[in-house]
């Protein structure tokens, strides 16, 4: 069967159907339902007679993992790897309804259509294709469905890498988060993510003195001293670092002789980004975000009723970290950016996990360079690395190679998928189900070739 067939009779009704599911993690334990996907997809992996075994810590977040076995005990495994739980979306701000799935002039609208239910489609039908006795791999071959990405894989990928580690591990793995097409002076290309930044979440806390709200003249109001900490550390500025992977990704990004002099320039880096944001902002984030500590304060506490001075207030912090920085790194240089603040506040670490990278010269990477020539052609591939976390880390940490690709048309551009993840209107073209449900379905008989 042609890839755009598989396409209109197996991906597009999965698709639909999963994001009809509405799986939608809020970050409460009790969110996502994701068991209500994973036996969608269950149900229809058994069309094609292919077992499979759900692992979960609770009934209604489960995770699927089923495995082909391959020909050649020798050759490499490899795992597609996708998670089923989406955010929320409010239908009022949306142009139609964000779980409904409709099909509207080539694409495929709906919550979850990128990020990532998509892609967990087209593993599905790819890793379906191998059941075709015709169609054996030579090595084994995992489709890996997880719940409770988007709130960090407590019930989902890290649940599985702790306590059913011998069931999912494998040598290459691939993941969300790749695929972007972009224009570059070397001609088009798509990004391949083979690392991401590392979490260090941080709650700041911080003391006052209560009072009545109706004289707050010279009180230690801890809200005041909160917000003033707020402001200092989103002015705070965090040092680039250039390594080589950064400046390819720099190399790629830049367009014209004048941004490439610039960002080479000590000092002008940042004016060669600004320039880059105009644009294509999509661009000139990921690579603001992939070249320094960024720190983004997210939520703010403080007060308990509005006539009263708050003796207590909280500051919560997404901070992201590059290779080798650590909590004690970053726990300096947010004393720093306080300044005189930091002699009233206690900080908490409350989320950590370390940066992490693959390599490039592998087989899985030559693999997806050979057959981009033929579904992409006269692309290159770009290196990506990123500020956000996929639950590829866990596997990453445990030794597996894992790129965060998908072959994408060049519909579904960096500006757009930055515009659509987690936003409005989020939706994806049926070219780029088609190009990227082909190249899984050749990439474990174009791995053993390497």
């Amino acid at each position: 069967m042609m890839p755009h067939s598989i396409v209109s009779e197996q991906v597009i009704p999965l698709l639909q159907a999963l994001i009809q599911n509405a799986c939608i993690n809020t970050g409460d334990d009790d969110s996502g339902e994701e068991t209500r996907s994973i036996e969608t997809i269950q149900s229809f992996l058994r069309e094609y007679n292919i077992d499979s075994r759900f692992y979960y810590s609770r009934p209604d977040r489960a995770n699927l993992v089923a495995r082909i076995r391959g020909t050649d005990p020798m050759a490499p495994s490899l795992g597609y790897m996708g998670h089923v739980d989406v955010v929320p979306a409010d239908a009022d701000d949306w142009s139609r309804d964000p779980f409904g799935g409709e099909l509207v002039d080539g694409e495929v609208w709906g919550r979850g259509s990128v990020d990532m239910l998509g892609m967990v489609s087209c593993f599905t039908s790819a890793f379906a294709s191998l059941a075709d006795p015709d169609r054996q791999p030579p090595g084994d071959v995992l489709l890996i469905i997880v719940s409770d990405e988007e709130a960090g894989g407590t019930f989902g990928a890290r649940h599985l890498v702790e306590h059913h580690w011998d069931e999912i591990k494998c040598d290459y793995m691939i993941t969300e988060v790749g695929g972007l097409q972009i224009v570059t002076d070397d001609g088009p290309a798509i990004t391949l993510t083979v690392g991401e930044k590392g979490v260090c979440w941080a709650r700041l806390r911080f003391r006052g003195i209560p009072g009545h709200g109706s004289m707050p003249y010279r009180s230690d109001n801890a809200a005041r001293t909160a917000s003033d900490a707020l402001v200092r550390i989103a002015n705070a500025s965090t040092p680039r670092v250039m390594t080589p992977l950064i400046r390819s990704m720099a190399h790629a990004f830049f367009q014209g002789p004048l941004e490439h002099v610039l960002s080479r320039f000590p000092g002008c880096f940042d004016l060669a980004l600004s320039r880059l944001y105009r644009r294509d902002p999509g661009k000139a984030r990921f690579l603001d975000t992939a070249s320094r500590m960024t720190i983004s304060p997210g939520v703010l506490r403080g007060g308990s009723k509005v006539n009263i001075v708050p003796d207590r207030a909280e500051l919560e912090l997404d901070i992201r970290i590059l290779p080798g920085q650590t909590v004690e790194h970053t726990q300096a240089v947010l004393l720093d950016a306080l300044g005189p603040l930091s002699e009233n506040v206690e900080i908490e670490f409350f989320e950590f996990f370390p940066a992490n990278i693959s390599e490039r010269d592998t087989a899985l990477w030559h693999a997806t360079e050979r057959i981009c020539d033929e579904l992409l052609p006269d692309t290159h591939i770009v290196p990506m690395y990123m500020g956000g976390v996929t639950d590829g880390r866990y596997w990453r940490q445990r030794g597996t190679t894992v790129y965060g690709f998908a072959a994408n048309s060049p519909l579904l551009s960096m500006d757009q998928f930055s515009r659509r993840i987690h936003g409005i209107d989020e939706r994806i073209d049926l070219r780029s189900l088609e190009l990227n449900t082909e190249y899984l379905m050749r990439l474990p008989f174009e791995l053993r070739s390497t």
